[in-house]
Order: C-alpha cells, then structure tokens, then sequence
C-alpha cells in the first residue's frame, strides 16, 4: 500500500510539472458570447517573437505600439480606441475583448488579429 502512494505521488507530481512547463504544444482556444470574445494560447517559448512580430504588424504599427520583449498584464486601448485586456509573456498569450465597449470594427480587427496568431502558430 505504501508503495502505491508513494507511486501516486510520484505521478502526480511528474503530471503537475509538465502542466507548468509548456514541452513544445500548442493549445488555442477561443470564447466568444454576447458580450466578449477572448483567446487563450499556450505555445513553445521560441516561437513568441514571431506572435509578438505578427501582432506589431497587424495592430502595433497603427497604434505606434510593440510587443517585441514585452510581459504585459493589463488593459491596452489603441489609437482607433479598441480597447482590450492582454496578458502576455513568452509562451503564453491571453486577449479579451469587450464587445460592448468596442465598435464592430475594433471587434473584427481583434478577432482576424486572434485567427491570425494561430496560423502564425500552427504553419
């Protein structure tokens, strides 16, 4: 019996490190409902600055804004006022956005840049 403890432990403990650390998967998800639209992505390390590098040309260069070597956690609002929430570091990518503050427009804009990112990811 003692052993057999020691064995779920053990497991569990090896299944806990490979959920922290990202072993080279991707996971993308999308959410959307009435009022917000959101995607959540988990990704190699190495291939953040292509993420970052995509969204710099989709909405960071209107907005005179770059990704390239940033960790943000927090609200953003662009040039053209979309407004969004973005958690960001390398390998890890986190954007909502609330359709109820936001034109149609910022919301198209936010949701291409979004399926954009998981074919930068995915190619």
């Amino acid at each position: 019996m003692k052993k057999f403890r020691y064995l779920f432990f053990f497991t569990a403990f090896i299944f806990s490190l490979s959920c922290v650390h990202n072993s080279g998967n991707t996971n993308i998800k999308y959410s959307e409902t009435e009022h917000t639209y959101s995607m959540k992505a988990e990704f190699p390390e190495a291939e953040t600055r292509e993420v970052e590098e995509y969204m710099n040309h989709t909405i960071g260069t209107v907005s005179n804004m770059s990704f390239i070597n940033t960790q943000i956690d927090g609200s953003i609002a662009l040039d053209d006022h979309t407004t969004f929430y973005i958690k960001k570091s390398p390998g890890i990518l986190d954007i909502t956005l609330d359709k109820d503050r936001n034109s149609d427009e910022s919301y198209h804009e936010i949701k291409s840049m979004c399926e954009g990112i998981k074919k930068v990811l995915t190619k």
